[in-house]
């Protein structure tokens, strides 16, 4: 981290105590749970961070159990009965503010700030891993996006970084704007804009118009990169250009794109896409080891970011082989246990509706083994207002067409999709919640099977997806 302890008391007007000598933090952290060695972590409290963010200073002990090596309080009677190094100040909120606002407009980095209603943090994630070959680059590699996560980002950049990252959820009016002026960044980039959380919006077009208001505060010289391939592409060029007149950059398939996918084969057996590009003109073909139909275009994103940002684009796509994936990119796994072995098609952690289009063709492409069987759980989607109860009915074809033969499905708003199913006899279980399916579901899992499960996230399929790896091994394939 670029900031001292003495730089930090200068810039909030804080007082340390307990504080031997001027030291050095990794990083600045609110959460707890993220706390990683030497971190310097933040209090709340409701008065100033509202009760969404709750970390009090009764949390101390905790806080320095978890590796911080200081904090940031607010109650001055603290510092006689907490011996470790603690900063006072008058309002905790507002000292992260200064902090990330002084890094922000005194280190001279370029910020990339990525949104997108599916794919963001994907692309944060290959963005890091494949520039970070070549330079030292900065970002929180967890779903940190909202006010506070990119703050404690911003604040915790070192002398050695050359680039930051940063990505926003823009899930409602002003979001972006407010986002896109805490960052000022120099890249925008939205990845695709589709129809998740759209009741968050009020209509598609409100959403348009909020996921455009990203570029509110972009840097006049910078650019703003765009999927041209998404199906509301002309419409959100549109609104960008509403809003202020910016150098709008292109991914996709189409000729006109800045970068241009030329060719695209998913190889069955290496479960790898071998793709051909053209990146600002320079072709180049690379691999990637990830599922997914949207691979191909996806990964032109953080190439054509790596062309702007000056760095070597041929030396990062060649890097793309040995990328791994995380868990909210989904993964195919095999598990094993003292008698049997099972694959798993991991989408339990997001579920938006372009997911799980591309996921069910995914699971289309991949067979059980031995005499093994194809079951899904399907988790509802969620947020996506009027258009639920279709959106839920496309899905049947696609478990179809994937050959399921037992499915499982999780939350009130599937039951449109059972109507839907031309061979009912495959639906085994429906449940409100997962604990309703659980128990019959892990029975069900045999010797060869291959299992997949996508759902929201705020239906816990996750919990469920960690009993299953329980059962035995884990051995990631992709």
């Amino acid at each position: 981290m670029y900031l001292t302890s003495d730089m930090i008391s200068e810039i909030t007007g804080g007082k340390w105590y307990n504080l031997e000598k001027n030291i050095e933090f990794h990083g600045i952290r609110v959460n707890i749970t993220r706390l990683e060695k030497d971190d310097i972590c933040f209090t709340t409290n409701p008065e100033q961070w509202g009760k969404k963010i709750s970390n009090t200073e009764k949390s101390l002990g905790t806080i320095f159990e978890n590796g911080a090596s200081a904090a940031v309080i607010t109650n001055k009677d603290l510092v006689k009965v907490i011996t470790k190094p603690l900063l006072v100040v008058e309002n905790s909120k507002k000292a992260l503010e200064n902090i990330a606002f002084y890094v922000r407009d005194n280190i001279k980095v370029p910020r990339v700030l990525v949104t997108g209603t599916e794919g963001k943090t994907g692309f944060k994630n290959q963005l890091y891993s494949l520039l970070s070959k070549q330079i030292s680059v900065h970002a929180k590699l967890d779903s940190s996006n909202l006010n506070v996560p990119i703050m404690c980002s911003l604040a915790s950049i070192s002398k050695d970084d050359k680039v930051e990252i940063i990505e926003a959820s823009v899930a409602g009016p002003d979001v972006g704007v407010t986002r896109s002026d805490i960052v000022k960044p120099n890249i925008c980039v939205i990845t695709q804009v589709g129809l998740a959380h759209v009741s968050t919006h009020g209509s598609v077009e409100n959403m348009i118009k909020n996921k455009a208001s990203i570029v509110n505060s972009l840097h006049p010289k910078g650019i703003c990169i765009v999927n041209a391939d998404s199906k509301k592409y002309d419409k959100l060029r549109e609104e960008i250009y509403r809003r202020k007149y910016v150098d709008i950059k292109t991914f996709g398939s189409g000729k006109k794109c800045n970068a241009r996918l030329i060719d695209a084969t998913f190889d069955q057996d290496e479960l790898v896409w071998d793709i051909v590009a053209q990146i600002e003109g320079q072709t180049i073909s690379y691999k990637v080891p990830l599922l997914g139909d949207y691979v191909p275009v996806a990964s032109l994103a953080p190439l054509l970011t790596i062309h702007y940002l000056g760095y070597d684009v041929k030396k990062a796509a060649a890097e793309f082989i040995n990328f791994k994936s995380m868990d909210t990119m989904g993964g195919l796994n095999e598990v094993v246990t003292s008698n049997k072995k099972f694959r798993f098609y991991d989408h339990s952690h997001r579920g938006s509706m372009l997911g799980y289009t591309s996921a069910l063709k995914d699971f289309a492409k991949l067979n059980p083994q031995k005499n093994g069987k194809k079951i899904a759980v399907i988790g509802q989607m969620m947020n996506i207002g009027s258009i639920s109860k279709q959106a839920h009915k496309d899905l049947a074809p696609l478990i179809e067409s994937a050959k399921v033969d037992r499915l499982y499905t999780v939350g009130k708003f599937t039951k449109p999709l059972h109507e839907e199913l031309k061979d009912k006899s495959i639906l085994i279980k429906h449940g409100d919640k997962y604990q309703d399916i659980e128990e019959e579901f892990l029975n069900d899992i045999a010797d060869g099977d291959i299992i997949f499960m996508k759902g929201n996230h705020r239906i816990w399929l996750k919990e469920l997806a960690s009993k299953i790896y329980a059962m035995g091994e884990k051995h990631e394939i992709r």
